[in-house]
């Protein structure tokens, strides 16, 4: 422990991570604190993937990027996105300064890049092979990762297919692991440990945060680490049941991140102003192989069965409801039946045939693989809306209906394959990336479950970072980022890695404000 602390930072993931760098960079004395036994949090298992508009690596102009996140974030205030705008290339530039990580352009379009100001491609950075070095070891650094060692980047991962069932570059993945490389999350937060151990951040595990010092500084338990400036960088509320049934609108009750977000920063600062408690970054996903190591259920994205030809989804009354390749498919788990005022989207499924098994990975089963338990199977429609308890009739209407669109390329009731965003993730070998009839059997029927990767609501901040109280008044020493912030970007997501690209700018405005 330093003598005197300037700024202590409550959470090692992204916003943490590059809040201490940045305030240690600026001159202060640094101290991070992770409540569990792993760095990272969410961003450590996630895809890595940066959307920081106006970046150096790419063309792109400022007021265009503006204009898309104005145009996409409603009830937000203006000021806070331009500022979001302002801060994306500039922390890009210093994490390149401070750290080992080199970023590289990717090709990801934005969520909306047919919206007035999106793009194509090139907002969406991603880290370089980053090498661990005496970091340590991946699996004592780091929650284990939802699929394989992260060793490959997402640009890699879209070279060879590998989302439509390519073949892995295995001798790359050899060399990669010999050499104690990691890529996507795993690879920015060893990045940023790098960056924070060389500018002198004192980086301690194990340490959840029960209080805030009123002379300022925070309580571990029984010990104080007393400080002028604190950073709350402690993530969203999402695996806390009580604030998820309270606070969200839906029945996002699938929490994708590790177990570690579970509302801090609004028990922590009781008093100040919250925002958008009702939002999520939510993600469609399906029950996994595997739980997290203190036993909690860990379910996955959904990612084939969403996006690739010959599947689509349907509610319990055998009808389609969505764009199933859209980036925001599952904010409709959040619509009511005015009837009822219940979810009229849940339970869901994902229907596929036997040309998508015989092409793709579903439920995690590679083709030729057996499926799990909880995916049903069936040799007819009929047969597999009996075992569900799905609309038979309804559910054959639907199929016929989608067939006979898909057969010319075209979804006209949810426009499906036809944004960019769902091209990209598509089959690129397949006759349409996104569409193809459902008509060989055997049927198979998964659950699609309402999930979230974090939530969006959380304390009120100005442009500073600094927390505040409910009269717009900011709390002396107070700051906050990330998922424990309410999100300036929302509701809907418009850019994968929106959530990361916030999460380091924000960071980023709080370490510097909080030496000022």
């Amino acid at each position: 422990m330093f003598e005197k602390t300037s700024v202590v930072v409550v959470g090692s993931g992204a916003a943490g991570l590059c809040a201490a760098l940045a305030a240690a960079v600026a001159g202060a004395a640094v101290t991070v604190l992770e409540g569990s036994p792993k760095w990272g949090g969410a961003t450590a298992v996630s895809g890595g993937q940066v959307w920081a508009p106006g970046n150096h690596h790419t063309a792109d102009n400022p007021e265009d990027a503006l204009t898309y996140v104005l145009g996409r974030t409603q009830g937000r205030s203006p000021a806070m996105a331009a500022a979001f705008v302002r801060a994306a290339p500039l922390m890009v530039r210093f994490l390149e300064r401070h750290t080992p990580i080199r970023f590289t352009p990717m090709d990801a379009p934005d969520s909306f890049a047919e919206a007035p100001g999106g793009r194509a491609g090139g907002r969406n950075l991603e880290v370089e092979p980053v090498s661990l070095g005496d970091l340590g070891d991946p699996d004592d650094l780091f929650w284990p990762p939802p699929f394989f060692q992260p060793v490959l980047t997402n640009a890699e991962i879209m070279e060879f297919g590998l989302m439509a069932g390519g073949t892995p570059p295995f001798a790359v993945m050899k060399r990669r692991q010999a050499a104690g490389q990691v890529t996507l999350g795993q690879g920015l937060v060893a990045g940023l440990l790098h960056g924070c151990r060389e500018a002198g951040v004192e980086l301690l595990r194990d340490h959840r945060v029960t209080g805030l010092l009123p002379e300022g500084g925070v309580r571990v338990g029984d010990r104080e680490f007393p400080a002028p400036a604190v950073v709350l960088a402690t993530g969203g509320f999402e695996h806390d049941a009580e604030l998820r049934e309270r606070l969200l609108d839906g029945p996002y009750d699938q929490p994708l991140s590790p177990p570690v977000n579970r509302g801090d920063a609004l028990r922590l600062a009781d008093g100040a102003a919250v925002d958008f408690v009702s939002e999520s970054w939510s993600w469609p996903a399906s029950a996994g192989p595997t739980t997290w190591p203190d036993g909690t259920a860990r379910p996955v994205l959904m990612l084939s069965e969403r996006m690739l030809p010959h599947v689509i989804w349907v509610n319990a009354a055998g009808r389609r409801f969505v764009n199933e390749s859209s980036h925001n498919a599952a904010l409709a788990f959040a619509e009511t039946d005015p009837g009822t005022g219940l979810p009229r989207n849940t339970p869901a499924w994902a229907i596929a045939d036997a040309q998508f098994r015989a092409r793709y990975a579903f439920a995690g089963a590679a083709p030729g693989q057996p499926l799990p338990s909880h995916v049903i199977q069936a040799p007819t429609l009929a047969d597999l809306a009996a075992k569900t308890g799905i609309d038979s009739a309804q559910l054959a209407a639907t199929v016929q209906s989608f067939n006979a669109h898909a057969e010319k390329g075209d979804d006209p009731d949810f426009g499906r394959g036809i944004a960019a965003y769902d091209h990209y993730w598509g089959d690129r070998a397949a006759p349409h990336p996104n569409l193809g009839t459902i008509a060989e059997p055997p049927f198979c029927a998964l659950p699609v479950l309402p999930g979230l990767v974090g939530t969006k609501g959380g304390l009120r901040t100005d442009t500073d970072a600094r927390v505040l109280r409910w009269n717009g008044q900011p709390i002396p020493g107070l700051f906050a980022a990330g998922n424990a912030m309410a999100a300036v970007i929302g509701p809907a997501i418009i850019s994968p890695g929106a959530t990361i690209g916030s999460a380091l700018a924000w960071g980023w405005i709080a370490g510097t404000a909080a030496c000022v």
